[in-house]
């Protein structure tokens, strides 16, 4: 091979490597570029998403709202068929009606039970009371002694109004049971 071949060969190479880098950086170019749009559509995806879990959690926040006020509703129902039941006791022990009595404290506990599920600041407050006075009112109930099951009515009734005091009850609330008693004292006469 003569130089002048030689150079020709050089200098087609360089013009073969010249064009090689241009259709390689070309390729190169075009990849970035549809790397680049993914990249953009990502970003785009991962915006949608953040915007998705954001009403999520204003949805999740609704809801639980919603739950939270039924349970308040749902709680105060409670505290009214607990308010009902210890009525129903004062009757069934001033009139002797044991098996009533019975049942009524059974349900009692059972509404107490489900008012303590529902309020999780005051379940501790009903737990304690539920060990506290069910197990008194069933022994008096259970002696069938009208004065003794009286006198347990009258400690579990002043621990109601104790605890709705506590938590600030309107008084109207801690009244109306009150003058409701008074008025079966009245027919037991």
């Amino acid at each position: 091979m003569n130089g002048e071949n030689k150079t020709l060969l050089v200098l087609a190479a360089v013009v073969i490597g010249i064009i090689l880098g241009i259709f390689l950086e070309q390729k190169i170019s075009g990849e970035i570029n549809v790397v680049s749009s993914d990249v953009k559509k990502l970003e785009t995806s991962v915006k949608e998403i953040d915007s998705s879990i954001k009403a999520i959690d204003s949805s999740v926040k609704d809801v639980k709202t919603s739950l939270a006020e039924k349970d308040k509703v749902s709680f105060i129902r409670d505290m009214q068929e607990i308010g009902r039941r210890m009525l129903s006791l004062d009757y069934a022990g001033k009139f002797a009606r044991w098996d009533t009595a019975k049942i009524e404290i059974d349900e009692l506990d059972k509404t107490l039970q489900d008012a303590a599920i529902l309020d999780s600041q005051r379940a501790s407050s009903l737990t304690d009371f539920r060990n506290t006075y069910i197990p008194k009112l069933k022994d008096a109930a259970s002696k069938k002694d009208a004065k003794s099951f009286e006198n347990v009515w009258a400690e579990t009734y002043n621990a109601c109004i104790g605890c709705h005091k506590g938590a600030g009850s309107p008084p109207s609330a801690i009244e109306t049971l009150r003058e409701i008693s008074s008025e079966v004292d009245q027919l037991s006469g």
